[in-house]
């Protein structure tokens, strides 16, 4: 059951000025509001004049209202009459449209088909309800827009977990709320096979299931899973459904079949088109697999046809192939796979993967179609029709561009968005990663670095929904707004409004509508949170809160106390070093729009002077504090409540306010090996009168008993000098990552 406590008090208790802001988003290229009068149109039906306005649009104008109003019935279509009319514009700026909002009628201009549906989208932004919802208020005000960017995408995984036919329904009526035109639909990997190929009938019979499904984090061990029978598929009667129904939203669909790599769930149908044939499961663990399709003719030929299937259910320009992740192991040990090396004067493995998918775009090329691929599809050289879709930050992107391939921007920095939006620890699981709406909100898909011919190559952007972690369609629209909204802006151009201005508009318009009883939508509410900001104190260390808006305040509630206590910004919560025990203390702290819980462990190094003598990577980094902030850095992993070493040999003082007895000390170290972060081997305790002890490390936490008086603690750390065998990154230089040092 939802909580929305909040939205009756909160939202009207905003900022009032920004009810003189452009409710519209993303923001138009023009918004003219009606100056100091703040004029309206009040009516209580929408009357449609449709002699103008195309077929398809009038078919699907009831659908939109439907998204934001509470009765659809007060819209009419009227052929002949109606104070809504529309007029089509020839030799105007593409996609372009305008709305002209008077007290007595509106009058909607646009260039297309697409355009027209845009500005109706644009138009029911700007209703209000009032009297009650018994009448509808809309300012005057005059839009005049059009998009930056042709792709304005979202992605979503159908494998790792699968969504049915109405929630991807749903996912494409939220994005047309904000304009989005690229549905890119995940329908294969490694965990499931989606998409009814009726020549392959084992693709879903087999590929479609798996026997069990990893529980908790990839990284956390033991591993532990879930053994239900787990999978679906969309029959190809499903698939057109869905793509109509995009068609009819002006939203493009887009599917991925996978290959050569992320093809356990197909190879587990038809192991025959693998390098060794060898017949497996499909996986219910996520990662990356050395069994990829074989390079050789057969398997060619049978994904040739596979697309032949796939190109008669979707009319997209655009096919993408994956191509991303590609061990290159089993193909180093295929006979067939080298003969193909140097039959064809190959390089190596690289130049092979460029030759597999240059089959695939010859054959797309031939049927009127374009490839598409993850930015790996450039190693080894890429044929010139390609298109590369740039995830592993920009430099694939601009590459591209540079050679003269379309680009579609969706760097992991800002556009990955199973990456945690929020830094509380109730946040819902995800892979990793910290992405929050701000810095979304940032993104701009034309990168620095290109000239202005070459910036003519980037197509748009879109957000990638990868969904090892999303099991359920409220974490999937949890996940993705309003954090689509912010990237909206960005792929649509028009006037970026200052972030603040932004926020406003969402919590006074967008997050109400999107939460409302209309939609009832899930969404994340991170962005309001307060900011909890600790600092250093000669007692220990202090809490406060910060918040966007200086007149707010959190109540801070611990177990067994009556009565909570209100800090407003600035003010301060102390937390004491104790004179014996280590105490932890949980409290429960309430803002304006949601609840959170927080647990702070007083001991004796609580808020004690840190030197790094050894310094910390810059990117892991997250100061001195870090590590006697009286916090455990959560599991699975998130960076900010962590230190990270490069090297493995560091060296750390730890200085007390003033000599005491020791009796011990707890190290925490995070072991992930998935992501080349291992535990150190050994570390040696010094003490000011020189007293040393060698401790091994084992395991995340390490508890360490001795007897000293002292006023400073040395570690001297040690970690393995490479990677072992068999594990990501082996050979290469792991990391070490620490948190809280506790001392008792």
């Amino acid at each position: 059951m939802r909580i929305i406590i909040f939205l009756g008090v909160l939202f009207s208790a905003l900022n009032l000025n920004a009810q003189a802001l452009c409710p519209i988003l993303p923001r138009p290229v023009t918004y003219i509001d009606g100056g100091t009068n703040k004029s309206s149109l009040l009516c209580d039906t929408l009357r449609f004049n449709t002699q103008n306005l195309p077929k398809n649009i009038s078919a699907v104008l009831p659908e939109i209202a439907k998204l934001y109003l509470p009765d659809p019935s007060l819209v009419e279509l009227m052929p002949n009459n109606g104070f809504i009319t529309f007029q089509q514009l020839t030799g105007g700026y593409p996609e372009s449209y305008s709305i002209n909002v008077n007290t007595d009628q509106i009058r909607i201009t646009y260039t297309s088909e697409s355009s027209c549906f845009n500005a109706l989208q644009s138009f029911f932004q700007l209703i209000t309800l009032v009297d009650d919802g018994k009448r509808f208020s809309i300012p005057v005000s005059f839009v005049k827009d059009y998009p930056s960017f042709s792709w304005r995408g979202l992605h979503l995984d159908v494998s790792r977990h699968f969504f049915s036919v109405e929630e991807v329904k749903q996912y494409l009526d939220l994005m047309s709320m904000y304009k989005f035109n690229m549905f890119h639909w995940h329908l294969t990997d490694d965990q499931g096979w989606r998409i009814e190929i009726k020549r392959y009938p084992k693709l879903t019979s087999i590929g479609a299931w798996r026997d069990s499904t990893i529980e908790n984090h990839y990284s956390t061990f033991p591993r532990t899973w879930n053994t239900t029978r787990y999978g679906g598929f969309y029959t190809q009667e499903q698939i057109k459904e869905v793509v109509a129904y995009a068609a009819a939203r002006q939203i493009t669909v887009v599917p991925e079949i996978e290959m050569p790599g992320h093809a356990r769930a197909a190879l587990a149908a038809y192991p025959e088109y693998s390098c060794n044939g060898n017949k497996q499961a499909v996986p219910g663990v996520w990662g990356v697999f050395d069994d990829v399709f074989c390079t050789k003719d057969s398997t060619i030929l049978f994904l040739q046809n596979i697309l032949d299937e796939v190109m008669g259910l979707f009319p997209s320009p655009y096919i993408h192939v994956g191509g991303d992740e590609v061990p290159k192991t089993r193909w180093k040990q295929c006979p067939r796979c080298q003969a193909t090396i140097k039959t064809l004067a190959l390089a190596d493995e690289h130049e092979l993967q460029s030759y597999f998918i240059g089959q695939m775009d010859q054959y797309l090329q031939a049927h009127n179609r374009k490839l598409i691929g993850w930015d790996e599809i450039l190693e080894g050289g890429l044929t010139s029709g390609a298109a590369v879709m740039s995830w592993r930050g920009t430099e694939g992107g601009i590459a591209a561009a540079k050679q003269g391939h379309f680009v579609v921007m969706s760097p992991g920095s800002h556009c990955y968005f199973d990456h945690y939006q929020g830094k509380s620890v109730s946040e819902p699981l995800a892979i990793g990663g910290y992405t929050p709406l701000e810095k979304v909100y940032e993104f701009n898909p034309i990168p620095e670095g290109l000239k202005d011919y070459e910036a003519r190559f980037i197509l748009g952007g879109q957000a990638n929904l990868w969904t090892e972690y999303i099991p359920t369609f409220d974490q999937l629209t949890y996940m993705t707004y309003p954090r689509a909204i912010a990237l909206s802006q960005g792929l649509w151009g028009g006037t970026k409004a200052p972030y603040k201005d932004f926020e406003s508009v969402l919590k006074t318009y967008h997050i109400p509508r999107l939460m409302g009883p209309i939609l009832n939508t899930n969404v994340s509410l991170s962005f309001m949170k307060p900011d909890i900001k600790f600092e250093r104190e000669p007692y220990g260390i202090s809490l406060s809160f910060e918040f966007k808006d200086t007149n707010e305040s959190v109540v801070v509630s611990f177990p067994m106390r009556e009565e909570g206590i209100w800090l407003s910004q600035g003010k301060k919560l102390p937390f004491n070093r104790p004179q014996k025990k280590s105490i932890q203390r949980k409290f429960t702290y309430f803002s304006p729009c949601c609840a959170d819980s927080l647990s702070i462990i007083e001991h004796q190094g609580l808020g004690a002077n840190v030197t790094y003598i050894t310094p910390p990577n810059s990117r892991y980094d997250s100061g001195d504090l870090t590590l006697v902030d009286g916090q455990f850095g959560a599991r699975p992993w998130r960076g900010y409540q962590w230190v990270g070493f490069d090297t493995n040999t560091i060296e750390i003082k730890v200085g007390l306010e003033e000599k005491r007895k020791i009796k011990g000390l707890e190290l925490g170290y995070l072991y992930e090996p998935s992501s080349w972060i291992h535990l150190p081997n050994e570390v040696k305790i010094t003490m000011d009168s020189g007293r040393t002890k060698f401790v091994n490390i084992a395991s995340e936490r390490t508890v360490i008993r001795f007897k000293n008086k002292t006023q400073t603690i040395r570690l001297q750390i040690t970690g393995p000098k490479t990677i072992p065998v068999g594990f990501p990154g082996e050979g290469s230089a792991p990391w070490i990552f620490m948190d809280e040092i506790i001392i008792r």
